[in-house]
């Protein structure tokens, strides 16, 4: 009998306990999205770049931005100017938008290209006075801002320090409904605008770019997403969207 007694309790460890639920994998327990902390639910558009480029994205240098290991690429070069990738046919005037985005520079000398993660009204976007920008950094940096441009001038602003050198991923998503909007940052709400100005009422365009300095020596630079998801408004938040507010500025660039 006691011979009999080890093999029955390793097996007893290997064996699952009834009715046990097996542990959560690392991207349950630990989600890089605001979309499943706050359950908004099934994206009702979205792209996970798992095939060739979809014809909804018009892109203004094609043979600078493709899919590439499952991630929306867009590269540049020194001469390059501005890369940018912006989806059609697929534009909301609420809703919650949401992406996974890195950036990586090359090459020593020369100005950053700049990341930009942003919602372009399909309409008269006056040089971007009646856009939102979810990020924008200068490839290398260590801050990442937001906007809330509206006209004649208005910029309702926000920085988040990041680790923005190590080519490592950042989720950044906008909540845009009739009477707010709020910006989050890697699963949290980070500011929440009430005041009527930064509201444009405009449908909105998902947009990439890699933004050149006019005039300006680029350096070479990268940007990848690796995905873009837009959810409705359907489901309420899960959890407090109450933060500070933006802070009120002019955007010299309207036109």
């Amino acid at each position: 009998m006691l011979r009999l007694a080890a093999p029955l309790v390793a097996l007893a460890l290997v064996l699952p306990v009834a009715g046990s639920v097996p542990a959560a994998s690392a991207s349950e327990s630990h989600p890089t999205n605001a979309a499943k902390i706050y359950r908004w639910g099934h994206a009702s558009v979205k792209d996970e770049f798992k095939a060739p480029l979809s014809r909804s994205w018009r892109v203004n240098k094609r043979s600078l931005v493709r899919n590439q290991h499952g991630m929306l690429t867009l590269d540049s070069t020194r001469r390059s100017g501005t890369v940018s990738a912006t989806l059609t046919g697929k534009a909301r005037q609420y809703g919650r938008w949401e992406a996974r985005v890195r950036g990586r520079q090359y090459g020593k000398g020369g100005t950053p290209f700049r990341a930009v993660w942003e919602l372009a009204p399909t309409k008269q976007e006056h040089c971007g006075a009646r856009g939102i920008v979810l990020s924008d950094y200068a490839l290398g940096g260590s801050t990442a801002r937001m906007h809330l441009r509206n006209l004649p001038n208005a910029d309702f602003t926000a920085g988040k320090r990041l680790r923005l050198s190590r080519n490592e991923f950042h989720t950044y998503a906008i909540e845009v409904t009739r009477k707010r909007i709020s910006w989050f940052v890697d699963t949290r709400v980070v500011r929440t605008e009430r005041r009527a100005a930064a509201r444009t009422g405009a449908a909105y365009n998902i947009r990439f770019r890699l933004l050149a300095t006019k005039g300006k020596h680029m350096r070479q630079g990268r940007m990848q997403m690796d995905w873009v998801r837009y959810y409705s408004l359907e489901r309420p938040n899960a959890k407090s969207i109450q933060a500070p507010q933006t802070q009120r500025k002019t955007y010299a660039g309207a036109c």
